[in-house]
């Protein structure tokens, strides 16, 4: 460099800083801080990450720190929650205290616990790479905030999308498991954390019973009381007939079936002829949960049973609706009702009727919702599956699932005064090949020889109708009838129906219906009821 342009740029350098001096004054300081600019979340989380870096690579306490409290699982997953976390204690010093060593200026810190109310740091688990195994000596762990790794304060690398690194990693981030409590959230006492801070959900809360770590939309129907244990039944999937009858008989329920049969408005009104449009239907049945097993195997069949396998999402949970759609496979149980006891001239003849329901319309099925919470390398993934240990009991209504549910009608003045009802669960795919022999005894109150032509029998009814019915003005008589089951099935129940001890309809409870409830040895509770064609057909187009 030559003398003359070493002069020139001396007397350059000397012209500005006199001009300086002249613009703030000789005795004016030069301002020594710089004027800081509101923080977007984004930034907050930038800077946390720098400081946590700086912490992470200068301090095997706050490693130790980090791995422990995250091993702790406060929210069933690897996270250390900031603003709980704060506060706790590490060489005699507050986390927060540590961190502030590493600020830029002072301040820093709440300004970023102000922008970023949840903060949170998680260390994920990557193929073998587990939290219980972090080695605290190990002073390069990075930091990582979205795609930008961290390592004592500076940027050493950026992930490509999609690319997940194959060691351990501090990840800073916003928590979605724990929210700032206020009055609008919905959490019960169960959810609370302290009075600040809550759980999103009750998957979140440690230590928490397994049958709580589902969603409440997702585990089990939310259904009408008619489909519940007591099994309440509105008026409206009553048959209007039927109603009137109930209405009609007054205190002698005993006489509702017979007043609907001949269409009747009191007991002291003679008959004429039994109406030709109504008939008694099995109304409703209920399943004991305690055989959901048993009938699941009974009703598989050969590479082709009643449930897929457990259903896995990822990125949005699953309703309930959709779950069962993806659990069930369309395959059903299939229930067959033998009815004996209608009179065919002189012989009694059996009537048979298979019934079938997905599981879903006879159990309320348990579902099970397990969630893998997203990170920066993942998305949320949701897995689905049934509960056996869960199964509950619901009533099924066999009418508002299309089937034809009506058996032959009810002569009293020919038929037995009971039928016997017999119910098998068998497997729909298998011919009816098993041979099976019922011997019982019938009785019946015609004043003639057993089937023959004969008048209503006024003065028997109305001794049925009082309960004095007995073995002095009653006939019986011991039949035997043979029929066919599948080799794989099970005999789940069976019973005598009394035409006048089991009348339809027990009371009305606040406006709704209390109907009795047939039940014998087995596993099925079953309810028999009166309805006419037209409220079958009603039943029908409803679907």
């Amino acid at each position: 460099m030559t003398n003359k342009l070493f002069i020139g740029m001396l007397c350059a350098m000397l012209f500005s800083a006199c001009t300086q001096d002249e613009v703030l004054g000789v005795n004016e300081e030069l301002p020594t801080t710089k004027t800081r600019s509101v923080l977007s979340t984004q930034e907050a989380q930038e800077k946390f990450a720098k400081i946590l870096s700086k912490a992470v690579a200068s301090s095997e306490s706050v490693r130790s720190f980090l791995k422990q409290e995250a091993l702790s699982k406060i929210d069933n997953g690897y996270n250390i929650f900031y603003p709980i976390a704060k506060d706790k204690i590490l060489d005699n010093r507050t986390f927060k205290n540590v961190l502030s060593d590493f600020e830029e200026y002072s301040g820093e810190i709440e300004e970023i616990e102000n922008k970023v109310p949840l903060l949170n740091i998680h260390i994920p688990e990557i193929a073998t790479l587990k939290v219980s195994e972090l080695n605290i000596s190990d002073n390069e762990i990075p930091v990582l905030y979205q795609n930008q790794m961290y390592f004592n304060g500076n940027i050493i690398d950026t992930l490509a999308t999609n690319e997940v690194p194959g060691f351990y990693t501090f990840v800073v981030s916003e928590s979605n498991s724990i929210q700032v409590r206020n009055k609008k959230t919905r959490c019960s006492n169960d959810c609370y954390i302290n009075d600040k801070y809550e759980y999103v959900d009750y998957s979140f809360v440690p230590n928490k019973d397994k049958s709580l770590l589902s969603r409440s939309s997702v585990d089990y129907d939310k259904y009408d009381i008619k489909y519940s244990e007591k099994g309440y039944v509105p008026e409206s999937d009553i048959d209007p007939l039927l109603v009137k009858a109930y209405k009609n008989s007054s205190t002698q329920k005993r006489s509702t079936r017979y007043l609907m049969y001949y269409d009747l408005q009191s007991t002291d009104q003679n008959p004429n002829s039994m109406r030709s449009d109504v008939s008694d239907c099995i109304f409703r049945f209920k399943i004991a949960p305690d055989a959901f097993k048993r009938f699941e195997d009974i009703a598989d069949g050969k590479g082709d049973p009643l449930f897929n396998g457990n259903q896995t999402v990822k990125k949005r949970a699953l309703s309930r609706e959709e779950a069962i759609k993806r659990l069930l496979t369309g395959r059903a149980f299939c229930f067959l009702f033998k009815i004996e006891g209608t009179m065919n001239g002189t012989d009694i003849i059996s009537e048979s009727m298979k019934i079938y329901a997905t599981p879903e319309k006879i159990f309320n099925l348990c579902i099970k919702e397990t969630k893998r919470h997203k990170t920066m390398f993942r998305h949320s993934k949701y897995t689905y599956s049934i509960d056996e240990g869960g199964i509950k009991s619901k009533w099924f209504y066999p009418l508002d699932h299309g089937h034809d549910t009506r058996l032959n009608k009810w002569d009293i003045a020919t038929d037995p005064i009971e039928k016997k009802v017999i119910v098998y669960i068998v497997n729909p795919d298998e011919g009816f090949t098993k041979e099976v022999t019922e011997t019982y005894s019938v009785t019946y109150i015609t004043n003639k020889d057993f089937g023959g032509d004969i008048s209503i029998p006024i003065d028997k009814i109305k001794l049925g109708i009082n309960g004095k019915l007995n073995s002095s003005n009653t006939t019986s008589k011991t039949v035997t009838t043979h029929y066919k089951v599948t080799e794989t099935s099970e005999r789940i129940d069976d019973f005598q129906f009394n035409y006048f001890d089991d009348y339809p309809i027990e009371n009305i409870d606040a406006g709704r219906y209390v109907i009795p409830i047939r039940k014998g040895k087995g596993v099925i509770e079953t309810s028999i009821m009166p309805i006419s064609n037209k409220y079958f057909n009603q039943k029908r187009f409803e679907k």
